[in-house]
């Protein structure tokens, strides 16, 4: 079953339509799992021309990307207004979270997207700097927006039975199971300083968070910048590897915390994800995990590790199950997660042995009766690649 989590989303199915078309496949590779099925939603509009089309294709980001436009630095804000300094994020479920319904993304201004992907940044002393987005990434997102995703064929039928679905990873000493409520499938790992799990970690406002290059963490929005008073947090000190109060890595301290104004501003749901940049390069020691974009996305099988808020304090937990509904935005799945797992990786590990991220957990089970990611799409993918060439 679903760990219910008290970081419930908002409805993303209402009688208004649907946030995006979604696409809805059977369970594979995993065994089979009680899943609710998501409720019906409202015939789509007719899609728009050929030529509205997301690019197909992917990217794995394995160097280091172009640099952003030059930053607008501002004098620093007085840390009094600027931070929140609560040493837990506010739940989802009570920040107010702005969704967008297909009419709304078709009728989308690229000067309002072209403010929704600006760059903000913070750094500890109350220096704030945005960046304007580049224009191709504009570009790719309303071609994103103006288009709806076509469900898969059935698996078997197509070349996606081809495609390598990933697999869970593999048992390592200090693993073990737990049950709760019903079947937990969750697993407690407690050899944190194996790779790929010393490249996780704690966020000391109460999220995980995932190395993604040398001194680059990977999280979400909501895990950086509480959208309810309009401030950033300020405790967003990283542990890797943390193992209850064992931290086999010390806790690193940040420099800056990166978002966009889709976020701190808009308040979008689709615009949840955020990067910590740290003060140490840990990840040259650590190491750090891929990540990429993928479309159409292949039913893959996803494995999430973090600290859920339900379990003993600072302790690693792993699930794996499959992506049950693909959204342009979102990814949805049945994996076991609970409040303290915002801003875990999604990502899959393929039996090259080569892992990539393509989701950042992010909410808990909404309308679709599943735990949720905001999707790493091709705009995404840009802005994080931008944000480790820059800083």
């Amino acid at each position: 079953m679903i760990r219910r989590s008290p970081c419930l989303a908002y409805c993303l199915v209402t009688a208004g339509g649907l946030l995006a078309q979604i696409q809805v496949v059977p369970s594979q590779t995993v065994p089979p799992r009680p899943v609710p099925a998501a409720p019906s939603a409202p015939v789509p509009a007719t899609p728009p021309p050929a030529t509205a089309q997301p690019a197909a294709g992917g990217q794995v980001d394995a160097a280091f990307g172009g640099i952003e436009a030059p930053a607008t630095p501002t004098s620093p804000v007085s840390s009094t207004t600027l931070f929140d300094r609560a040493t837990a994020i506010v739940p989802p479920n009570r920040l107010p979270i702005v969704d967008r319904y297909v009419k709304e993304l078709a009728v989308a201004s690229p000067e309002a997207e072209r403010a929704n992907l600006t760059t903000i940044t913070v750094t500890p002393d109350g220096r704030v700097e945005t960046t304007p987005a580049k224009s191709e990434d504009v570009d790719i997102l309303m071609r994103a927006l103006r288009s709806i995703q076509a469900a898969p064929q059935p698996p078997g039928l197509t070349r996606e039975a081809a495609v390598d679905t990933g697999t869970d990873e593999p048992s390592v000493h200090g693993v073990q199971a737990e049950s709760v409520i019903g079947q937990d499938t969750r697993t407690q790992i407690t050899a944190t300083t194996s790779y790929p799990y010393r490249t996780i970690g704690r966020i000391a406002v109460g999220c995980t968070g995932t190395l993604v290059g040398p001194r680059h963490v990977l999280t979400a929005g909501h895990c950086v910048y509480n959208i309810d008073n309009n401030q950033w947090y300020s405790n967003l000190d990283f542990s890797p590897g943390q193992n209850g109060n064992t931290k086999p890595y010390g806790t690193i301290g940040w420099k800056r915390a990166i978002s966009v104004t889709g976020w701190t501003q808009s308040h979008l749901r689709d615009y949840d994800y955020a990067m910590i940049i740290l003060n140490q390069d840990a990840g040259n020691n650590n190491g750090w995990l891929g990540y990429g974009w993928q479309n159409p996305m292949p039913t893959y099988n996803v494995n999430i590790n973090g600290y859920p808020g339900d379990k003993p304090s600072g302790t690693m937990w792993h699930a794996f199950c499959q992506l049950q509904i693909i959204q342009t935005f979102r990814l949805y799945y049945a994996c076991d997660t609970f409040g303290g797992m915002s801003g875990s990786a999604v990502y899959v590990l393929k039996s090259d042995q080569s892992r990539t991220i393509y989701g950042i957990h992010a909410y808990g089970v909404d309308a679709t009766n599943l735990n949720g990611a905001t999707r790493i799409t091709e705009s995404v993918f840009n802005k994080i690649k931008g944000w480790k060439a820059t800083y």
